[in-house]
């Protein structure tokens, strides 16, 4: 939430700063003051929000002026990881030395928008709400503002979380002859680093070594997949294929029941050792078919074997989800302890159709490590 200040009589940009803990450069920036002399008592300046950086470099606010109104608009910071919440805040202020008078026609009061790069509106806050149809008069007197705030989930208008890239945040205020003026400011989602590991790790630690946060899996983002109709490198399946436009991230994700009729399973076996703890986690969503029909289960586990490649025990628990949401979702669990004659572990994906079922599913992001 932005912070604020009143001005005093006697007070000086210099002095407010000192007093706030700020700079007489974030002062003129955020408030739009051209002239560091020119402040009056009863005006409120907008002085920081709560963890966010206002400093020059990349910082997380901006203001512009707009016929006497200062606005200004702040995120929670500069830099999120996909799927994070964006935290945002509109601040509206009278800095003229007049009241002003905003007409709303409707119950809206303001509007944020999420812009991707090429201008393709992704996200407009005020889309599927209701509004109440009267006309509304709101008053402003000189340094008075009102604040408006919204979390973007980085979900795009069909629900799915959008790539990483540079995202420019739009605020609104959505008074009668001012909804089409706005304050942007940018924000940038990045990869996250526990689901978006390497395609094949640089080096792949010995059985008998435990580096948790390093990938054990080979070819576990499904990115190396030349035959579309074969399982991908590195992996066994069957009823599995390539799926190019549904993916998680990179460039392909795994499609699970391309005869949605049928039973799939992909599996990958590595090495492995005894009296070890595994984390398992992996993206999965569902993928609706023409007509629909989703009636399927989806299992994950995990087997272990000894040197002469006998199963001897599989992870408690076995994981199963009965219902796949229709975007990206991530799952994780451990195994418990490997038994002690454990030379190696498998672990596989099972797509269980039942009566009536059409939809596939999508696999993707796979992360198994070794945490002790």
């Amino acid at each position: 939430m932005p912070q604020f200040y009143t001005v005093r009589t006697g007070d000086t940009l210099s002095a407010i700063a000192g007093e706030t803990g700020t700079t007489v450069e974030n002062l003129l920036a955020l408030n739009q003051i051209a002239d560091p002399n020119m402040i009056f008592p009863g005006q409120t300046l907008v002085v920081s929000a709560d963890g966010v950086e206002t400093g020059t470099q990349g910082r997380n606010a901006n203001s512009r002026v707009v016929d006497g109104l200062l606005y200004t608009i702040v995120t929670n910071r500069r830099t999120y990881r996909r799927g994070e919440p964006v935290n945002i805040t509109l601040v509206k202020t009278n800095i003229s030395s007049n009241p002003r008078t905003l007409t709303y026609t409707t119950g809206q009061r303001f509007d944020f928008e999420a812009v991707r790069p090429d201008g393709t509106v992704v996200w407009r806050w005020s889309r599927d709400r209701v509004f109440s149809q009267q006309t509304a008069t709101i008053t402003l007197r000189p340094g008075e503002n009102q604040v408006f705030t919204a979390t973007w989930d980085q979900r795009n208008q069909q629900g799915n979380l959008v790539l990483p890239q540079e995202i420019t945040i739009r605020g609104y205020n959505w008074a009668q002859g001012l909804r089409n003026r706005f304050v942007s400011v940018r924000i940038e989602i990045i990869r996250s680093a526990t689901t978006s590991p390497p395609t094949i790790p640089p080096t792949t630690p010995r059985p008998s070594e435990c580096r948790p946060g390093v990938n054990l899996l080979q070819n576990a983002g499904f990115e190396v997949w030349p035959n579309p109709d074969s399982p991908p490198p590195r992996w066994q399946g069957v009823n599995v294929s390539r799926q190019e436009f549904i993916r998680h991230m990179g460039v392909y994700s795994a499609r699970l029941g391309t005869s949605p009729t049928r039973r799939a399973t992909l599996s990958q076996t590595i090495s492995a050792a005894g009296g070890r703890l595994y984390r398992l986690a992996y993206w999965v969503r569902e993928i609706p078919q023409v007509p629909p029909g989703s009636n399927f289960r989806f299992n994950v586990r995990v087997f272990f074997y000894n040197a002469a490649g006998q199963l001897i025990s599989t992870a408690d628990p076995e994981y199963t989800e009965d219902f796949i949401p229709e975007n990206f979702i991530q799952f994780s669990f451990t195994t418990g302890l490997t038994p002690p004659q454990t030379r190696s572990l498998e672990v596989r994906f099972i797509f269980t159709p039942e009566s009536g079922n059409n939809n596939a599913m999508a696999l993707d992001d796979i992360f198994l490590e070794c945490i002790r």
